[in-house]
């Protein structure tokens, strides 16, 4: 890897600790917060208010009409609930859906969000934003966006379900694989996603066996961390591209289609990045040619799911997928056409495991 890049410092304030939710009120007197718009999870609206109970006479509104992939009604309401309202911050608490929302209302009104994520998709660590329309879903990168402080407390995500925390991880996994050959990718990202990889690897199963284990959820959280920083450094690919278009056109669950088109993305570029796969490899504990095996099997053990066929996605619409997947790929290790895509596809449909190289 070339020594000659720029590696661009985010401005952003990163608390971790079993707890450290009791320093909200400290980060909303530092950011000036006067009138606040607090985005929460429908099943979160509880503790979100117990959260704020100490400036409550600050939040506006508290707003837990919260969908995935951000529908375009649902943005353009909250916006204009957050003009009349005169907001000056938001404070999100949730997954990335609740975080998609507030981005949607920084992009819109200029201002800043203090996100206490609750689940390890990382998207409170990038600048970009996503908002879903006619069966598209349109994605852009703007610094406004970015959280200027996330507190990462494992003790909100302890009653986090399985299925969703599993799911959850293998979407940060992805941004820490992708990471590490995206555009933008340098040293500097390059020594962060592995150390996402690992702390994943190291955490996920202990969080999946004992889910009130705290500080495995630390570990997942800081992975987590890590790999919403790469994904914001970097640049998405040939995988987000499908990802985005399962769950834009076709509404499947996000962190659901990560966890499965994860090993089929990497075995389609693993001839492509020897390099990386090496790296991969030494921190997976596996040989390089069995980097994206081993990722199925992870998912596999961690009980995630492993085929679109399993989510609910017909074949018959695969080759769609492939077609606008195939249109929005800029860049790829490799050549990825339609039809490339459709045999990736047709294996993640089936579930089957990469085999080695």
């Amino acid at each position: 890897m070339s020594l000659s890049f720029t590696y661009v410092q985010r401005e952003r304030t990163l608390v971790f600790g079993a707890g450290s939710r009791q320093r909200l009120p400290e980060f909303v007197d530092q950011l000036g917060m006067r009138r606040i718009f607090l985005v929460a999870d429908p099943n979160g609206e509880v503790l979100a208010r117990s959260l704020v109970s100490q400036f409550a006479d600050r939040v506006a509104v508290v707003w837990i009409d919260v969908r995935q992939h951000v529908p375009e009604d649902l943005a353009a309401s909250a916006r204009e609930r957050a003009t009349e309202l005169h907001a000056d911050g938001v404070i999100t608490l949730g997954g990335g859906s609740a975080t998609g929302l507030a981005k949607a209302l920084a992009l819109s009104h200029g201002i800043p969000i203090i996100a206490l994520p609750t689940t390890y998709a990382g998207s409170e660590q990038t600048t970009i934003y996503g908002v879903t329309g006619n069966r598209h879903k349109q994605t852009g990168s703007n610094p406004v966006v970015l959280p200027r402080v996330s507190i990462y407390d494992a003790e909100l995500t302890l009653d986090l379900p399985p299925s969703v925390t599993g799911a959850s991880a293998f979407n940060a996994l992805a941004h820490c694989v992708n990471g590490l050959y995206s555009t933008g990718a340098n040293p500097v990202t390059t020594a962060i996603s592995l150390e996402g990889v690992r702390a994943i690897r190291d955490s996920l199963p202990a969080v999946m066996a004992s889910p009130r284990d705290i500080a495995a959820r630390e570990s997942l959280q800081f992975g987590a961390a890590m790999a919403g920083i790469t994904l914001g450094d970097t640049s998405t690919g040939l995988h987000h591209k499908i990802c985005h278009v399962l769950g834009g056109t076709f509404n499947l669950v996000h962190a659901d289609a990560h966890s499965v088109v994860l090993p089929h993305s990497t075995d389609f570029n693993a001839a492509a990045l020897p390099g990386e796969m090496k790296r991969l490899a030494d921190v997976l504990g596996c040989q390089p040619r069995d980097v994206a095996a081993s990722l199925w099997d992870l998912a596999k053990a961690c009980g995630v799911p492993t085929s679109l066929a399993q989510l609910g996605l017909g074949r018959e619409n695969l080759r769609e997928v492939a077609a606008r997947a195939a249109a929005e790929i800029k860049s790829n290790p490799r050549p990825a056409t339609e039809e490339d895509l459709l045999v990736l596809l047709e294996r993640a449909h089936a579930g089957t495991r990469p085999i080695s190289a």
